[in-house]
């Protein structure tokens, strides 16, 4: 595989002539760890409604049920792309 040509500016310097190749590759690895703790975290939190619930009267644990849930969305919103390669 090539990358595509770019066209370096007389005068620029070496970071200005990053392909869009390199530059999608370097967030792509840094994205992976955040979409991992994103995926796997989607898939722990659940676990911890079971405990709230079972504590008593959910008006006590409200706050960190709705903790919890936001949590759980942040989670699977952070962690969709994991693995989709």
């Amino acid at each position: 595989m090539s990358s595509p040509p770019t066209i370096r500016k007389e005068g620029a310097s070496n970071f200005e002539f990053l392909s869009r190749h390199t530059v999608e590759a370097a967030g792509k690895k840094l994205l992976a760890p955040v979409q991992f703790v994103g995926f796997w975290s989607a898939i722990a939190l659940p676990f911890g409604y079971l405990p709230l619930l079972y504590s008593g009267p959910v008006s006590d644990s409200a706050d960190a049920l709705a903790l919890l849930f936001v949590l759980n969305l942040v989670a699977m919103v952070v962690g969709h792309g994991y693995k989709r390669d």
